[in-house]
């Protein structure tokens, strides 16, 4: 320990002193002491700091202290540090030996040494002295194993073994040794069989099913590892009827086919199952091992095929037959299972042939009766092979031929192409047939015809002889243009053997179109509006045409009828009529129209002088349209009347271009003051214009009524009742009112007493009558007054 004091005076002396042990497996004081002059730390004892028994770490607190009592104090740390000053130690196992059996596995741990180092964290490995070739040591975790089989009565093994071992410490600087005696006792050992025999699904045989007795099909492998010992073979048990053809030496383990049941694949079961047990002969309780074999019995081809049939085979053929035809199929059965069987002929055939897989016959071309270098009876052998041709069997097959009528009618042509006209008459012979048949007898060569169904509306067939009839051949069909104005005769020529031999005949018939109808038209009444415009569609005149194409026609407008200038003209493809010139029913109300119509491609070669036409009348109705106002002459009245007057004042002419007089309407619409006039009309004739009460007049108060009416009458059409095509027109009358006091005016008198003439004079008054504009305008005129009027007052209010 190092101290310095700075005091001049008392700093010349230092005492060191250990004030206590602050950390320390045992009592510092033991193994350290402190020179108390110069601070120096010193073991005090030859005890060894064994760093093993715990001795890591000695912490001092220590103080120095001065001549007046000043110290200072700090603390010390001592480490040990560890060596390697230990040796291993063995601990010994009870008797320092182990029993084993000798059968024990290989690689199972029989012992295990240890040894112990008091150096901590020392690593130990051990070793054998000597080499090992049955046992072997783990070096690390001190396990003993077992290497090879331990056979205690082989000669190659003892039954004590001395096991030298030695354990080593880190850097193998200290070693022990210790010796273990491995004693191996001696057990019973049970048989062992043949691996193959004995684990899993055992062994499997196959043999063939024509095995022999004599020899073994199978021997167990078995045997007893201890010495002297004899085994014995049992069958535990078994499939189904495997101990009938099998049987077991219970000596030396070997199986055997039993000479009195003989194997046959396609009869007996296939597989045969047995257990077989070796035991040790002769002992209470014997140790054994156990197997299964399996035998299983392969097919040999050891059967003849055998035909279905006899040995001899007769069939009737006809003749004529395709080439290819199957006349017959043999078959063989072979009781080889998968034994196939093969066919073939026993030397050669003409006209026949053999499929070798399926035993099938079919002719190898047409074979005919009335070929004379072909026989009529043929016999064919036939021989069935399995295998490798190590088994047949033949077969023989007598084939007749049969006679047939197989030569069909012929004719000198099968097409046959007549060209007709449609017009031609019914009963007209159009073609006979030549045709004949091979066969030479009857009654194979007695020839019927036969037309086909479809035909016979338009054609009959008379023994050879093609006729017309019963209908007539018309082109004018759709059907029959989709045709190609063609008819296709189907006839059938049979002869009369069995089975009967026919030929189809094609008669194609072309028939050539004539033109012989007229077009044709019902009534054509059309209707049409006066205002209709130029282009409007009249109506269609609808022509038939009866000749095929079918209404194919041309129209054209003859004659004066369409009005000057032309009021219509018609489309020559459809025969539509359309306006061509504006209409005026109040002109012309209907119209008759002449329309012809030329067909046009009727016959096969177009011919204009052959075309057909037709001419019809057609009526055009023109329909009334409200387009004329009503008139009135005049259209201006002016009278003077009294104001005493009851009868009617006058009568008004008015009539209407588009209406009767009965469908027009008049209304008093305008100057009828105080309503002093009314209309009268008595039926459908012309209205009255009447007064409706005496006119008012005073001549000392005014007068009340007006002297003049300016009446405004409306005379309106009313045209089907439509009110939205009403047309109208106004007419005026002026009617000036003499005022008058009396009931009827004063006259002139003469009397002839006095013989003077007595007048009455009338004074007629005129007054100011404003116009009807006047009251209007000064309405407005004062409204506009008041207006300033009042803007003014607001004004001067609102200053």
């Amino acid at each position: 320990m190092e101290a310095v004091d700075e005091d001049l005076v008392n700093g010349d002396h230092l005492t060191f002193t250990v004030e206590r042990t602050l950390s320390a497996p045992k009592e510092g004081g033991e193994f350290f002491d402190l020179d108390p002059d110069t601070g120096v730390l010193r073991r005090n004892t030859n005890q060894p700091l064994d760093y093993d028994q715990g001795y890591h770490k000695f912490l001092f607190l220590m103080r120095a202290t001065d001549t007046t009592g000043n110290f200072c104090q700090g603390t010390l740390t001592v480490n040990i540090q560890d060596l390697n000053d230990e040796k291993p130690e063995f601990e010994p196992l009870p008797s320092d030996s182990v029993n084993v059996t000798e059968n024990v596995p290989v690689g199972s741990i029989i012992a295990t040494v240890k040894a112990v180092d008091r150096d901590e964290n020392s690593n130990i490995t051990y070793a054998f002295l000597k080499p090992q070739a049955l046992f072997g040591l783990d070096q690390k975790r001190g396990t003993i194993t077992v290497l090879e089989p331990l056979d205690s009565v082989s000669t190659k093994h003892v039954r004590v073994y001395p096991l030298e071992i030695e354990a080593r410490d880190d850097g193998n600087i200290h070693t022990a040794s210790y010796t273990l005696i491995v004693f191996v006792e001696d057990v019973n050992d049970q048989p062992v069989c043949d691996p193959s025999f004995s684990t899993g699904t055992g062994i499997s045989v196959s043999v063939p099913e024509t095995f022999p007795a004599a020899p073994a099909v199978y021997t167990v492998l078995a045997r007893d590892p201890d010495p002297g010992e004899e085994i014995e073979f049992s069958i535990i048990s078994s499939s189904a009827n495997t101990t009938t053809y099998f049987a077991l030496d219970s000596a030396n383990g070997g199986i055997y086919r039993k000479a009195e049941a003989a194997l046959d694949y396609e009869a007996d079961p296939k597989h045969f199952r047995m257990v077989v047990a070796a035991k040790e002969k002769e002992k209470a309780s014997p140790g054994s091992c156990t197997g299964t074999i399996t035998i299983s019995i392969q097919n040999e081809n050891d059967e003849a095929p055998v035909f279905r049939n006899s040995s001899v085979i007769h069939i009737t053929i006809l003749e004529d037959l395709p080439f290819g035809t199957s006349v017959a199929r043999l078959v063989a059965v072979d009781r080889d299972i998968g034994d196939r069987v093969y066919y073939e002929f026993v030397g050669s055939y003409r006209g026949f042939a053999i499929d070798s897989d399926t035993g099938e016959i079919t002719t190898t071309y047409r074979l005919d009766y009335e070929d004379l270098t072909f026989p009529h009876k043929t016999a064919l052998e036939i021989r069935a092979f399995d295998n490798d041709r190590l088994h047949s069997s033949t077969v023989l097959l007598i084939i007749t031929l049969q006679d047939v009528n197989d030569n069909p009618p012929f004719c000198t042509q099968d097409l046959y192409i007549i060209e007709v006209p449609e017009t031609i008459a019914i009963g007209t012979r159009l073609y006979t047939l030549e045709c004949g048949d091979r066969d030479g007898t009857p009654p194979n060569n007695v020839l019927t015809f036969t037309l086909d169904d479809y035909s016979n509306n338009f054609f009959t067939l008379a023994g050879k002889e093609i006729k017309v009839g019963p209908q007539h051949l018309n082109c004018d069909s759709d059907l029959f243009a989709a045709m190609q104005f063609k008819h296709i005769l189907m006839i059938q020529v049979s002869d009369g053997g069995e089975p009967p031999q026919t030929r189809t005949i094609r008669v194609i018939v072309k028939v050539t179109r004539t033109n012989e109808i007229d077009p044709h038209t019902g009534t054509n009444i059309f209707r049409v509006l006066e205002n209709s415009s130029i282009g409007t569609v009249v109506g269609r005149v609808a022509f038939t045409d009866e000749d095929w194409p079918f209404n194919n026609l041309k129209h054209t407008l003859v004659g004066d009828g369409a009005g000057h200038p032309p009021k219509f003209y018609i489309e020559p493809d459809t025969g539509i009529i359309k306006v061509l010139n504006m209409l005026d029913r109040e002109s012309e109300s209907q119209y008759f129209l002449w329309v012809k119509a030329i067909d046009l491609d009727n016959d096969i070669e177009p011919d204009p002088v052959r075309q057909r036409s037709s001419i019809a009348m057609v009526t055009v109705y023109i329909l009334n349209v409200n387009d004329e106002p009503p008139v009135c002459r005049p259209p201006y009245y002016s009278k003077p009347i009294y104001s005493t007057i009851k009868t009617p004042i006058l009568q008004l002419n008015c009539s209407d271009k588009d209406s009767p007089p009965h469908q027009l309407s008049y209304t008093i619409v305008g100057g009828n003051t105080h309503s002093r006039f009314k209309l009268q009309r008595l039926g459908s004739g012309l209205p009255s214009l009447m007064t409706t009460q005496n006119f008012q007049y005073d001549v000392f108060r005014g007068i009340q009524d007006p002297t003049t009416f300016q009446l405004l009458i409306e005379v309106a059409d009313e045209l089907h009742g439509s009110l939205a095509h009403r047309l109208s027109t106004t007419a005026t009358v002026i009617l000036h009112v003499v005022p008058w006091k009396t009931t009827r005016p004063s006259t002139t008198t003469k009397t002839t007493t006095t013989a003077a003439t007595t007048s009455v004079l009338i004074q007629t008054l005129y007054y100011w009558h404003p116009e009807n504009w006047f009251p209007v305008v000064l309405t407005i005129a004062a409204a506009l007054l008041l207006m300033c009027l009042y803007m003014a007052v607001w004004g001067c209010f609102k200053e």
